[in-house]
This record gives structure tokens, C-alpha cells and sequence, in this order.
């Protein structure tokens, strides 16, 4: 029989997990238990680059795309050109307050199941929350996603002079 700290430590670890159905006294059903977002601030644009890392982590870790904007008629119009690659992948916008770290990070608490947040752009909602130093710091990892630089790929035999 395992103590109870054992016990304690595997339901803590469950939840962090997101399985709720491990904590005494709470029901879940497992669609809701297992459901996660990757949540995205949206800004002026959606580069190609940072939807196509956004797809390729919701398709890897099996999670679906929560979009924060403080404009959702906008981030629904810039999200149209994506809707074939995110076949399969159920999105929605939550609107924020303003643009502030303060209105992203209290949207992310209410959420649950957020894995991290993305930022691809320096006016998106997302950008700001690295660099919060004093005060409440982001309850989610925070990924900054920067185009890939040609200077910074490694060269080919064909690229190299002699």
C-alpha cells in the first residue's frame, strides 16, 4: 500500500498532467481531463513561420490552438488562410481586455489546460510576458518564435567557395 505521500505526489504529478480524474472528490469526464491548448497571441499578422511551428506542436502534442487577441474579428480574418493545415485541430479566440501582460496572464489563468503561450511578433499580447521582471510572472512557459535566418543555416558543399 503506498503512503500517503506517495499517493499525494502521483495525484499531483496526475494533475499537472492534466488527468483530474486522480484527485479525490473531483469528477471529469476524460475529453475534458485530457484537453490541452497551445495558446497564441495574435497581433497585427500570422506569419508563416510561427503558424507552421504553432500546427506542428499542436499536431505533436495532440493539443488545439487557443488564439488570444484583443481584436477576434481580426485574428479570425488572419486564421482564414491557415484553416486547411489546421484540419483536425479544434481553435478558438479568447478576447483580451487590452494588450497588456496583465490581461494575458489573467486569460491564462482562467484557462485550463494551457501547455505555453506563443509570441511570433512584437506587437502581439504574448511578446511582452519574457520580459516581465516585478510582479506576477507568466502562470505558462512563454516560447518566442524568430524566423529561421539563411546566415544561420549551416552551408552545403555547394554553397562554399573554394
Amino acid at each position: 500500500m503506498k503512503s500517503l505521500a506517495d499517493q499525494t505526489k502521483q495525484a499531483l504529478s496526475e494533475m499537472a498532467a492534466g488527468d483530474m480524474r486522480a484527485v479525490p472528490g473531483v469528477e471529469a469526464s476524460p475529453a475534458a481531463a485530457s484537453h490541452k491548448w497551445i495558446a497564441l497571441g495574435v497581433g497585427d499578422t500570422l506569419p508563416g513561420h510561427v503558424m507552421d511551428y504553432v500546427i506542428g506542436a499542436c499536431r505533436r502534442m495532440q493539443a488545439d490552438l487557443l488564439l488570444l487577441a484583443v481584436d477576434p474579428a481580426r485574428a479570425r480574418g488572419l486564421l482564414a488562410a491557415y484553416l486547411p493545415e489546421l484540419s483536425g485541430i479544434e481553435w478558438r479566440v479568447e478576447q483580451l481586455a487590452n494588450a497588456s501582460a496583465a490581461a494575458v496572464m489573467q486569460t491564462l489563468e482562467r484557462q485550463h489546460g494551457v501547455l505555453f503561450a506563443v509570441s511570433g511578433v512584437e506587437n502581439d499580447p504574448v511578446h511582452p510576458l519574457p520580459r516581465v521582471r516585478r510582479g506576477p510572472r507568466s502562470p505558462v512557459p512563454v516560447v518566442l518564435v524568430t524566423p529561421k535566418h539563411p546566415e544561420a543555416a549551416p552551408h552545403s558543399a555547394r554553397n562554399v567557395e573554394p
